[in-house]
Parts: structure tokens; sequence; C-alpha cells
């Protein structure tokens, strides 16, 4: 091609097949976005197409103004280019162009949050807002359009509650009378639009000749219906061509409406399809991407491609196995800190499957001063629902805590409005030395009965609860009594409602956490809590910054150092896709792929024996995906036993990175030894016996018992611990195990082995 554009032989069939439908499965850092802005610019410069005759949906405004600017770079101008944009802002242009030839003309767009307030009224008004919530009630809505092919009422059967057939047929009368669509009818009224005015699709179709499609593994039923209206008539392509660009691998988003089936059936449904495959990855070395391909190819529902590169490598991936998810924080913790010691600081990311996962290390993190951000969420600490707990207990510390009050005085809600809390707080002002408490029970008393109901229910909340009591007893009455985790189920949608209980259970967990470590009253806790937090805005300026985030999150980024962790079952794959189809499998393990193919030079998999779980160190099984991992190239290291200089050591020498203090050690013995030969000049070698060795693995001693040091065993009344030692007294085996609780000597038939 004329355009000084850099290809590959892929990518450059692909950029030059200009006539009819073609398919461009490009995999994980193989340059896709290259290929659709070079495929534009060859389009317009070597085949005098018209800019106007040519589209490009995205699915992100973000991706869509990296094209255009690439573009516009490649052709030497910003004027005059052709459409670059999401598949709703296409919509909206067509709709508006066309708004004669709807059914239902609109004037204006519904943001998520009006449609809320919108499904709110709907749902008081017909007095079931206590059985269901606008967030719900949206979320199942916008779930069913997107399965909507035949574009009539959708079917009873693709609502999960009762109620939402009744809601959906009152929430469409309602948009239609006010003139309003949804970002869901955007798509679906373009598609009714070219369903039902054969001239209109028409003249589209002599105006646009070139449509290309990115991320296509992320489309939905109606997006590929769209497709299919925009380039089809009888079945046939009458556009000079159609090019769909995405990878199966990655299709991570069926909880949205995407379907990995269009990528499968594209070429079914436009004949003549051309297939091109981009296998050249230009991020990762070539051991990554073999125990990537390695991993994705026990999927079924995918086209074949392998992954290459001609960056080489070797040592890169390994895989380790943590005694519990406080160990595991430390090994990131310490890999983190090594890598940070470097002039040329590499950049380093975190990966898990939901962000309940990064408690145990944001914690690490800030008591070893290693500066962090969650990317899509917020600091552990700082989510809503931790806040709201925390306020309860804040409260219970300091009863004139008037922030924490006015935080969940209606959280959940009891009906108490603006006036009563001005109320509630001028009485506090002008009393200041009423505890929240005195000071409800003073304004109780003019009160009508049911607000004076609700108050006193709200003070007993805090019945038997002191600042010396124990934080996860404290923090589980609070829960119970003010039935949280059914208000999260009705307050959020399912994904959002399930990652937010996690959350909750997680900070359960903290807090038995934090009780094995002797802070075990609720003021010690709310300390130890509000230290934590002046660590992270003290770090808060640092650039150099370990990123944590979900796998999802991830999707398009890339990284130096990728740590995949708590790869067990149950949490990747989840529960749910454990007990689901084999779809729901395939999904989480294209979850796990994706998060392999961030990594550009080191790949960590973590996984730990034992974590905490309501209180008690439940085992856990590793992930069966840690199964389909290549021996010959992820080396498996089990650090249960490891103290801090051995996990040091390991990272270091990992990474290849020269720790000054083990340097140090090695000269010194190699000073030792060299003075010892020098003394015995007769001596040819050294003698193997004396030759040092550098922060060993300690390896479980056998005992004649059957018992090991280091191996954890369970006590019915004292639980999960570690054997110490083993003695012999008579015809009685004796066992030290040290215990949460401390150190204890049981005699061996009393102990489980795990």
């Amino acid at each position: 091609m004329s355009t000084k554009i850099s290809l590959n032989t892929p990518q450059k069939k692909a950029v030059e097949h200009v006539t009819g439908p073609l398919l461009v499965v490009a995999g994980a850092g193989s340059g896709k976005t290259r290929v659709i802005t070079a495929r534009i610019t060859h389009l317009i410069v070597d085949n005098g197409v018209p800019a106007r005759e040519i589209i490009a949906l995205t699915f992100t405004n973000k991706a869509a103004t990296e094209m255009k600017e690439r573009i516009a770079g490649f052709i030497g101008s910003d004027k005059d280019l052709p459409f670059v944009g999401t598949f709703h802002s296409y919509c909206v242009r067509i709709l508006k162009e066309n708004s004669a030839l709807l059914e239902n003309p609109f004037i204006s767009i519904l943001d998520e949050d009006d449609k809320r307030k919108l499904l709110s009224g709907i749902l008081h008004r017909a007095n079931m807002h206590q059985q269901l919530s606008a967030r719900q009630a949206g979320y199942q809505i916008s779930n069913a359009k997107n399965k909507l092919t035949a574009l009539s009422r959708p079917a009873v059967e693709l609502f999960d509650h009762p109620l939402l057939p009744d809601v959906y047929t009152a929430y469409e009368k309602e948009k239609r009378e006010s003139k309003t669509l949804d970002f869901d009818d955007l798509l679906l009224e373009t598609v009714r639009l070219f369903k039902k005015n054969k001239k209109f699709k028409e003249q589209f179709q002599s105006n646009i000749r070139h449509v290309m499609v990115d991320e296509y593994q992320d489309t939905n039923l109606v997006q590929h219906e769209l497709l299919k209206q925009m380039a089809l008539r009888t079945k046939k392509l009458v556009l000079d061509s159609i090019c769909a660009v995405g990878d199966e691998d990655q299709s991570i988003y069926a909880w949205r409406g995407a379907t990995v089936t269009n990528m499968l059936n594209f070429k079914k449904d436009f004949t003549g399809t051309t297939r091109i495959a981009i296998e050249q990855n230009y991020r990762s070395v070539q051991p990554i991407l073999e125990t990537a391909n390695t991993v994705i190819k026990n999927n079924t529902q995918r086209n074949p491609k392998k992954l290459w590169s001609d960056r080489t490598g070797t040592n890169r991936t390994k895989q380790i196995t943590c005694m519990s998810e406080y160990q595991e924080a430390d090994v990131i913790t310490q890999l983190a800190s090594i890598a940070r010691e470097q002039t040329d600081t590499p950049s380093m990311a975190v990966l898990y499957r939901t962000h309940a996962q990064s408690r145990a290390i944001e914690e690490s993190f800030l008591k070893n001063g290693i500066p962090y951000k969650i990317i899509g969420g917020v600091q552990f600490y700082e989510r809503k629902e931790i806040k709201d707990l925390l306020a309860y207990l804040k409260l219970v510390m300091n009863p004139f805590d008037r922030a924490s009050l006015f935080r969940i005085l209606n959280t959940p809600a009891r009906g108490f409005g603006a006036k009563f809390e001005e109320k509630l707080y001028a009485v506090m002002t002008e009393q200041p030395f009423l505890t929240f408490k005195q000071a409800a029970e003073q304004l109780s008393e003019g009160l009508p009965p049911s607000k004076k109901k609700a108050l006193s229910q709200f003070i007993h909340i805090f019945d038997e609860i002191e600042p010396e009591s124990k934080p996860r007893e404290a923090a589980q009455k609070i829960l119970d009594r003010i039935e949280y985790t059914a208000y999260l189920k009705k307050t959020y949608e399912g994904d959002d409602a399930q990652t937010r209980i996690e959350n909750v259970n997680e900070l359960l967990n903290a807090m038995s956490h934090f009780e094995a470590q002797k802070v075990q009253t609720i003021s010690a806790f709310l300390d130890e809590v509000a230290l934590m937090q002046e660590k992270l805005i003290a770090s808060d300026d640092d650039e150099h910054k370990v990123l944590l985030m979900t796998l999802h999150a991830a999707k398009g980024l890339e990284f130096d150092i990728v740590i995949l962790a708590g790869l067990e079952e149950g949490i990747l794959p989840t529960s749910r896709a454990l007990y689901e189809n084999d779809d729901a499998l395939e999904e989480e393990r294209r979850l796990f792929y994706v998060g392999i193919t961030r990594a550009k030079n080191y790949l960590l998999f973590s996984h730990a024996k034992f974590r905490y779980t309501y209180g008690q160190m439940v085992d856990q099984l590793s992930s069966q995906f840690l199964d389909e991992l290549p021996k010959k190239l992820v080396t498996r290291d089990d650090a249960q036993y490891w103290n801090h200089s051995q996990i040091r050591h390991f990272c270091a020498d990992w990474l290849g990175f020269n720790q000054p203090e083990i340097a140090a050690k090695q000269a010194q013995f190699a000073s030792l030894i060299k003075d010892k030969i020098s003394a015995k000049p007769a001596r040819k070698s050294v003698n193997k016996k004396t030759k040092p060795t550098f922060a060993k693995q300690d390896k479980p001693e056998k005992l004649s018992s059957g018992f090991k040091r280091n191996q954890p065993v369970r006590h019915k009344t004292f639980g999960m611990g570690l054997v110490q030692d083993v003695d012999k007294k008579n015809a009685n085996i004796i066992i030290t195990v040290k215990f949460k609780s401390g150190i204890k000597k049981i005699m061996s038939r009393f102990l489980q082995v795990i």
C-alpha cells in the first residue's frame, strides 16, 4: 500500500482486503486498532473512497478518539474524517436525521438516573416498591432488551421477577408519552427503522459502502442484528465491504448481554466471509504467550489461533502456593518492594476476580509503605458498604459523632425526612453534651407513632454493644438487626449487590484477623483502620503505584509484571460458574486468559491453601485452571513455610534484581571460603558439606510418628495450627502445636492431619 504504515503480512492482508465480508481474528496485543485505522486510511488514500461512505463502530468514546487521532495522523489532516464512534452515538445520529420516519418520535434521551427515577415513580404508584427496587427493575429491563431480536414486547421468561412484565409495560408507556428513549432503545429503534422502512434502508446502503466494527466479541444480539440490517438485503451483502475485528478468546461480558456466538456465527450470517488471523503479539515474551495458548485451547467456543512473539525469555512464569491470603499478600508486597528499588521501575498490576480480594493486599501494602491505586473501584475502607458499617461502629465508640449518625440514620431507609434530620441536628447543636441516643429520645416525644417506633428501633440497634466489644461480634449483631444484606440486594443490581455483600463479608474476615492479632475491641479496630487511611493519604502522590484491579477492568491494558491472585475454586472460576453450564466456565477461562495476556515480562500465579471465612480458616482448593498451565513453562513453588527473607530472596532472584543485603551475604561467604581455601592449599576443592547455600527453602522434616514439623493440623477446640515438635513418652506421642490462641502440647490421637 502507498501509505507509509508498517504492517506485518496478516495485518497487510486485512488492510488490503476491501471487497466482501471480512472477519479479522486479532489476538491479544496483536495491533488490531492499527489494522482498523490503516484499513480506513487505505480506503481513503489508495482507493479514493470518500470518508462519508465509511463508518467504524466501537464500544467506548476513548477508543473512538484514539482511532480518529491515528487516522488523522496517517492521512495528515483531521478534516473530512469518516464517522468513528460508538454504536449508540451512531444510532442517535440516524434517529435524529430520520425522526419523521419513526413511529414514536423522541426529543430527549433518558440517562440512567432519569430512568431510575421514572421506574421509581411507577413502582411507588403501583405500591410495588417494597417488592422491587427501581435499580433492579432497570437492570432486568435492559437485560431483556439486549436479548431481543423480534423487537416485540420481551417474552415473560426473559424477566426474573413476576411483577416485571407489568412494570415494563408501564415504563414503555411513560417513555412514549414523555417523548423519550433510553440507551437500549437507541439500538432497537434503529433496527426497527431498517426493518420497517425499505426506502430508508436502500438509501442508507447506497450512501454507506464500508462498515467496520471493533471488539466484535463484545456485541450483543441487537448489535449483531443491526449490522445485518445495515449490510444485507435478502441475506446478500450489498455494501462493498463489512469488516468485524475481534477475539472471541477475550469475550468476557456475558453479564451485560455480549455473546461470543456473534463472532462464531459471522461466517454463517455473511456468506463468503474471508477469515484472517493476526497472531503475532507485540506485548509479551514468548513463554507467557505459550502459557496463554495452552490454557485457552481448552475452550470449544473459539476460532483456532496461536499467539506468538519474537520476544524471547526464560523463567518468566511462576506459580506459588501460600498458606493464607495474608502470606499471599506478603509475597505480592515483597515483589512490589523489590521492583520499586530498581532505577527503572517496572509497571506492575495485581489482578483478581472481585474487589473484595483487595483487602488483605491493601493492608499489607499500607503497612509496608507500598503506594497503590485501585482501578475501576475504590480503596476497600472507602467503599460505601464498608463506610456504612464502620459508621455504626463509630457511633458505638463516639455517641457524639454527627457525621456517622447522619450517614446511617436512613441507611437502610427508615422514613426519616430532611425536616427530622434538621431537628435532630439542631437539638445536638443546642445541647452538645447529649449523646445521639439522648437527643433522639428527647425528639421522639412529638413524633407520630410510626416515626416514634422507627426511632426506637434505630436506638435499639446499639443495645449490648460497647466500645470494648469484639468488633466482629458487634458488626454481626448490627448487620442482623438492620438486615443489611437484604437492603443491598434490594438496592443494587444482581452483580453489584453480590460484590457489596462480598465486601461486607471480607470486612468481617478482616475483623477476625485483627482479633487474632490482639486487636480485640471496637475502639482498637477503628484506630487501626484510621492509621491505615492516614498511610494511604501520605502515599497518594507517588507516581510509581502498583495497580490493583479486577480481571474485567484489566482488559486492554498491559504491565511489565502481573500477579494473578486468589486462583482458587469458587473464586476463579466462581462458585456460580462451577454449577452452571459449560458456557459460564468457558467465560471464566477467557477471563483467566485475559489476565495472562496482560503481562509483558513476568507473570505470577498465586493461590492460598486457607482463607478466613466467617471467622475460621477454611481449606481452599486450587483453581482447576492452574492444572491447565504447561508444566514445562510454569515453575511451581510452595511458599507455605517460607520466612520473610526467603520470600524476599525468591522475588529478587526471579526478577533478576540484585538485592544489596543478599549480595553482601554472598560476598561475606565468598570471602570466608577463600580464607579457608588459602589456609589449606593442599585441598583441590571445597568440601560439598561446607559449601554455603542462600535462603534455601525449609522442607518439612519427617518425624517417626508420621507427623511433620510445620505440618498443618486441626483440633476440635483450638482449630487449625502448625506442628512445632514431636515427643514420645512411653506409648504416647505428644505433639507441640502452635495455634492462634498459643502453643499447646496435645496427644496425637486428638489431632487431625490436614
